[in-house]
Parts: C-alpha cells; sequence; structure tokens
C-alpha cells in the first residue's frame, strides 16, 4: 500500500561522488519509482505503429484495453481485469465491487473491510482513496484472535499486502496468507490483496503472492512510469465481476501502451529469471555490506528486487545523505528501502552499495 511518487526524494547531484572515487552518470534511481523498463515502452510503442502501418489498420472504437486485459488475466489468478486511472480509484472500484457482489447474493450488510496492516502499519496503512469511509477497519496486528474479533454479519472482505512498504518493510510471511485465506473461505469473505507495491515482477515473480500459492479474490497492482501517469489495475475472479460496476473510467492511451509494454517485457523467455539473478546480487552484496557495517544497520530483509536496511532509528536522514551522493531511495519508517529497476545492471548494484558503504564510512569518522 505504498505509494513512491508520495515519498519524498531529494535530488541528486549530477556527479555525485562514490567510493571508488569515481562519477556516477546522473542518479541511481533505487526508490522504486518505476519498473525501469522505460525502452522496452518505446520500442513497444515504435513496434506497434510500424505493424499498424503494415496492415494499413483502420481506427477502431473497440476498448483498447481488452488485449492488455486478456494478457494479464491470463497470468494471474483472476478472470476479469479492470483498468483505472489512479490508484485511488482502483481502491473505490474495488471496494464497490465487493459490496455489490454481497448484495447480489443477499447479503447487503456486508460492507467492511478490515485492513491487516501489521504492527507497524500506523495511520497510513490504508489503501489510498479509503481513508474517509467509516466502513474501513485498520487491523494493526496479526494476531488470529483480533481479527476474528472483528469479524461480525458486516464484514465483506479482509485485505493485506503480501509485501508491507508503507511505515516499515516486511515480506508477509505464507502461513499468515494461507491463515486469511482460511478464514475468508470460512465466513463467505473475499480476500484482496495489494499488490501496488510489489506486483508486475519486483519480488521476482510476476505477482508477489505467487511465492506463497495462496490466492485472493481481489487484487489491486499499480505500473509505474516515473513521472509519467500510473495504470491502476484491479483483477478479480468471475464469482466477484458479478458485482463490477457497469464500467471504469477511462485511462489514457499512453498509460495502456506502456502497460501493454512492461507485461509483454515481463512475459518475454528469461527476462524474470534475469531480474531474480540481479535480485541475488543486490541481496549477497547488501548482506557484504550489513556484516561490514553493523552500527549502521540492524536488519536486512527483502524479496526479490525489493531489498530494506533497518535502521537503529528512522531512515529518513540516511535516505537524505544517499540522495545528495547520487543514490535515490526510499524510507520506509526505520527501513532504508531499494528497490531497482527491473532491468538493473550489475554495475549499478555495485554502484549503490559502494555509495552506501561510503556515506556510512563517513559516518563512523
Amino acid at each position: 500500500m505504498s505509494d513512491p511518487s508520495s515519498d519524498s526524494v531529494n535530488e541528486p547531484n549530477e556527479a555525485a561522488p562514490v567510493a571508488d572515487g569515481g562519477a556516477v552518470a546522473g542518479p541511481i534511481d533505487f526508490s522504486g519509482s518505476s519498473l525501469g523498463l522505460e525502452k522496452h515502452f518505446a520500442a513497444s510503442a515504435q513496434d506497434m505503429v510500424a505493424l499498424s502501418c503494415e496492415r494499413g489498420d483502420e481506427p477502431t472504437a473497440a476498448d483498447p484495453s481488452e488485449p492488455l486485459a486478456a494478457k494479464i488475466a491470463s497470468i494471474s489468478f483472476g478472470d476479469r481485469v479492470f483498468f483505472l486511472p489512479s490508484e485511488e480509484e482502483a481502491w473505490r472500484y474495488a471496494i464497490e465491487t465487493i459490496r455489490r457482489y454481497h448484495r447480489l447474493v443477499g447479503r447487503p450488510k456486508r460492507r467492511r473491510l478490515v485492513v491487516c496492516a501489521g504492527a507497524s502499519g500506523g495511520a497510513r496503512g490504508l489503501p489510498p482513496g479509503l481513508e474517509g469511509d467509516g466502513e474501513v477497519v485498520l487491523l494493526q496486528t496479526d494476531d488470529p484472535i483480533a481479527l476474528t474479533t472483528e469479524i461480525d454479519n458486516r464484514t465483506a472482505a479482509i485485505l493485506i499486502a503480501p509485501v508491507r512498504t508503507k511505515s516499515g518493510f516486511e515480506v508477509v510471511p505464507g502461513r499468515l496468507l494461507a491463515r486469511l485465506r482460511e478464514t475468508a473461505d470460512e465466513y463467505g469473505l473475499a480476500l484482496v490483496y495489494d499488490e501496488s507495491a510489489c506486483g508486475f515482477g519486483r519480488s521476482g515473480m510476476f505477482w508477489a503472492h505467487e511465492w506463497t500459492g495462496v490466492t485472493p479474490d481481489v487484487m489491486v497492482a499499480l505500473h509505474r512510469r516515473g513521472d509519467a501517469s500510473s495504470l491502476a489495475t484491479v483483477i478479480v475472479t468471475q464469482k466477484m465481476a458479478r458485482g463490477a460496476p457497469e464500467r471504469p473510467l477511462l485511462v489514457e492511451g499512453a498509460a495502456l501502451r506502456s502497460g501493454r509494454a512492461a507485461v509483454d517485457a515481463l512475459m518475454s523467455r528469461g527476462f524474470l529469471e534475469r531480474a531474480q539473478n540481479r535480485s541475488w546480487r543486490l541481496e549477497d552484496r547488501l548482506l557484504e555490506l550489513f556484516y561490514k557495517r553493523r552500527g549502521a544497520f540492524t536488519a536486512l530483509s527483502g524479496i526479490g528486487l525489493m531489498q530494506g536496511l533497518e535502521c537503529p532509528e528512522e531512515a529518513e536522514p540516511m535516505r537524505a545523505r544517499l540522495a545528495e551522493c547520487g543514490l535515490l531511495t526510499r524510507a520506509m519508517g526505520s527501513f532504508l528501502g531499494l528497490f531497482p529497476g527491473l532491468a538493473v545492471a550489475e554495475s549499478e548494484i555495485d554502484a549503490a552499495v559502494s555509495i552506501i558503504d561510503s556515506v556510512c564510512a563517513r559516518e563512523t569518522r
């Protein structure tokens, strides 16, 4: 339930020093502001234009989102896929779909959404767009008894992020997701996943929950393109799709095209394997750094190209110092988040770790 665009990221020096005395050619972006597939976006757009010219295609009134929706449905748990112009609108659409479904099956009182934000969830644990909804409950614990206590005949769904990045950094254990799946089935609730931060390949698989094998009924995922418009995606099972409002708001054509390019890249042979290999290199380099700079960091956690170093106190001062040296990261409470693009080069990983090491060395002088 994280929104990188809302986190503060200082502008770095255009040629910032690194540990070996070299220089960074522009900032290294490990903030997670985009998937880092801009080259694929440009190539895909050119290919589609060229193909259209070759065929002599005429403009069509068909929904341009349908091909992309079909592709995402084919590689997810879901049967129907809807696109919204923002994360806020996607969440409102998803929750309205769930409530309408319960009305259709004769349970109109079921409107409450229980959000499992964990102990560090804080006030920012709610998805954007639902902050003012009085029927959304924030549960700041994973205790099963507390969850059961919150469920009554008004409860419609349980929501959780497989990787929490709001006020901290936590990869949710598969056993917790499995327990929530069992609870949802027992009480006739929808299980909802928030993969706005961890979907579209960031975990090393297309969807983060695939590592656990526990599927939801509804999921919201977000494809970010840096400063460009994001593509918010709502994926639902056929059963839950019965409650979907007639038609979501239209999204920009550019967002759909970049989304299609990203999905094509992720589905291409060997792409996710390469990204996973890069994640192992990042984990190894960070583990070396962690043991070398034990005074600067107290824990290391992560999955795929989503890694977090826990600082003794708030991570924001460290984030700011790294930004001044040419490395963009994300502060998540006490965790310093490193979320490189999916096409990150090994040299960028090495340079990023060198910058962190250099900053830590200066702090200990």
